[in-house]
């Protein structure tokens, strides 16, 4: 029998995490170094979310940039978000009340990103979400978001589990797995999961929410 009864997964970027306080300037001033300066803040934000294999060639303005290309560009974001995330990063309203009360109540909570292991982690310390997230899934190899949440899934072996997020890549996952999704309207793609048979205006609806699916 799994020991894991109740196991809530969250995406990290619109969320959790209010990624744009310290990721968009970090991509301007890492856009501005490979001479991109059209994309503006709305735009960067649109991309959260998103796998860098989408995302840079959008940001970037083309669409066959080669693979050292790519990762000089991610280094230079991922040096200007450590940088930023220190002053300027924090969670959204509310989730580190509903995260306590998961974790007061027997929750078992788990993170399932599109990002690397580094980037959650150091996410996670940052925005001081430790004590309340148990599991961490990163994005793997040739893998698509719904097949990291099977993976997950099949670690823990969870007697039920619920996804949230904010982009279709959470839904879709949750689907092909299964499991019911709750959609944060307060993230950065509503229209995405706003027909989700079930969404939260706010961070702080979640716990309730999820206790009426268990």
């Amino acid at each position: 029998m799994s020991n894991c009864q109740k196991l809530c997964v969250f995406d990290l970027d619109g969320t959790l995490n209010q990624t744009h306080l310290y990721a968009v300037p970090a991509h301007q001033k890492a856009l501005a170094a490979f001479g991109v300066t059209d994309k503006t803040p709305a735009q960067i934000q649109g991309t959260f979310g998103a796998r860098h294999t989408e995302y840079v060639p959008y940001l970037l303005s083309n669409p066959n940039v080669d693979p050292e290309t790519e990762r000089k560009y991610l280094d230079m974001v991922a040096e200007y978000e450590n940088q930023f995330i220190i002053t300027n990063g924090k969670p959204f309203d509310g989730v580190t009340g509903s995260l306590s009360r998961l974790k007061q109540n027997g929750y078992t909570t788990a993170i399932c990103s599109n990002a690397s292991l580094r980037y959650i982690k150091n996410c996670v310390e940052k925005l001081g979400l430790s004590p309340y997230i148990d599991e961490l899934q990163p994005l793997m190899p040739d893998m698509t978001k719904a097949d990291t949440l099977k993976l997950l899934l099949d670690r823990l072996s969870p007697a039920h589990a619920v996804m949230v997020g904010d982009r279709r890549y959470d839904w879709q996952a949750a689907q092909a797995n299964d499991i019911p999704f709750i959609g944060c309207l307060y993230g950065y793609n509503p229209e995405e999961v706003k027909d989700s048979p079930y969404t939260v205006s706010s961070a702080g609806e979640l716990y309730d929410v999820i206790a009426s699916l268990f």
